[in-house]
C-alpha cells in the first residue's frame, strides 16, 4: 500500500469504523427522573422543575390547570430530554389538589429522588395533621417529610 492509502486509511476510515462499532454497542442512557416544585402563593401556583418533552410539560400543566379556574399558574418546567418528571401528572395534581381542598394558601412542595418535602403554613395544628395525612395519602410511592407551621 502506498504511503497516501495508508494515510487515509489510519486518519480516516479507521477512526470512522470504531466510532460506528462503538455507536452500536454503546448501552443505552437510561433517562433519570428529575425534578418538581410547585408553590402555592395567595391566589398563584408556580410549577418549576424539568419533563423529558415539552408534551410532558404540557400534561402537568393541563392536570393542574383542571384543578381551579381561581388560581394564576406560572409554568416554569424546563424541558430536558435527559429527564423526566418525578411524578405523573395525575400524581401532581393530586398533591396540588390535597393543598388547595385543604385552604392553605402558603405551601411548598419539592418532589425529587422519590421522595416529597413539604412545607406549609396552617391555620392550627389539626389541620395540619389532616393536611399531613391527605398529602401521605396522595403521594403514592413517595416519601413524605414536611414542616408545617400554625399561626
Amino acid at each position: 500500500m502506498q504511503l497516501p492509502q495508508r494515510v487515509f486509511v489510519g486518519a480516516l476510515v479507521v477512526p470512522m469504523l470504531l466510532a460506528s462499532v462503538g455507536t452500536v454497542f454503546r448501552p443505552e442512557v437510561e433517562i433519570a427522573a428529575g425534578h418538581l416544585v410547585f408553590a402555592v402563593r395567595s391566589s398563584e401556583i408556580v410549577l418549576a422543575g424539568t419533563a423529558g418533552s415539552a408534551a410532558e410539560r404540557q400534561d402537568v400543566v393541563d392536570a393542574v390547570r383542571g384543578l381551579t379556574d381561581s388560581y394564576r399558574i406560572t409554568d416554569m418546567i424546563t424541558p430536558n430530554a435527559g429527564e423526566r418528571m418525578p411524578v405523573s401528572p395525575g400524581v401532581a395534581a393530586g398533591l396540588l389538589g390535597v393543598v388547595l381542598d385543604h385552604g392553605v394558601s402558603e405551601f411548598t412542595g419539592v418532589v425529587h429522588k422519590g421522595h416529597l418535602t413539604a412545607s406549609a403554613r396552617v391555620a392550627d395544628p389539626e389541620r395540619a395533621g389532616l393536611l399531613s395525612d391527605a398529602l401521605r395519602a396522595a403521594a403514592t410511592g413517595l416519601r413524605v417529610d414536611e414542616d408545617f407551621t400554625s399561626d
